[in-house]
């Protein structure tokens, strides 16, 4: 039996979603893990080799999605009550770098940006990033660090950094305010 994607849908998403919702106590946090689990069987349908092991195989991808939940969940903490009314002087200038910063990875070759994105900003271990892209460990790994090389590459051609002994930068300065669009925006980081 060939299943379709269309098929699995209609046997698996009632008992896949109960699955998920067992273990996970957020409805809408469950509904996206079993959305991801499905663009994982799409991706993965044509890797399946043994039609038999198909629920198995579905309820593997399921487990591992709400694995990589709790592995990349972040704690919350209560905010305190005397944080202060003013925002920061600095706080616009951070802003718009963090935006520029962004576009500049958005702006990677779609692998390493991929790799970047879900590693870096969404805080994806590199083993959750190869099983999550179907990839090796070393593949993962890999991409990252062409990712970050490549970044780091892009920074450098546009700016000039200057570090503190602890290797934090204290300072951006656009090597040629026409060169980067990203530079005209960037001024100081202190």
């Amino acid at each position: 039996m060939n299943a379709t994607l269309e098929h699995i849908w209609h046997e698996f998403a009632d008992k896949l979603g109960q699955f998920i919702r067992s273990r996970v106590s957020d409805p809408a946090t469950a509904q996206d893990i079993l959305q991801d689990v499905f663009v994982k069987i799409q991706k993965r349908l044509g890797q399946l080799q043994d039609p038999a092991k198909l629920e198995g195989w579905i309820y593997l991808i399921t487990r591992n999605a709400i694995i990589d939940h709790y592995r990349t969940r972040k704690e919350t903490v209560e905010v305190p009550d005397s944080l202060p009314a003013e925002p920061n002087a600095h706080d616009g200038e951070i802003e718009e770098l963090k935006a520029s910063f962004r576009r500049m990875i958005y702006s990677l070759p779609e692998p390493y940006r991929e790799a970047v994105v879900l590693t870096e900003l969404e805080g994806l271990t590199q083993q959750a990033l190869a099983d999550r892209l179907g990839i090796s460990l070393s593949g993962a790994k890999s991409r990252v660090q062409r990712g970050r090389a490549q970044l780091k590459q892009m920074l450098n051609e546009c700016c000039t950094f200057e570090f503190d002994r602890r290797g934090h930068a204290i300072d951006c300065q656009p090597r040629h305010p026409t060169a980067c669009s990203e530079c005209s925006t960037i001024t100081r980081l202190r």
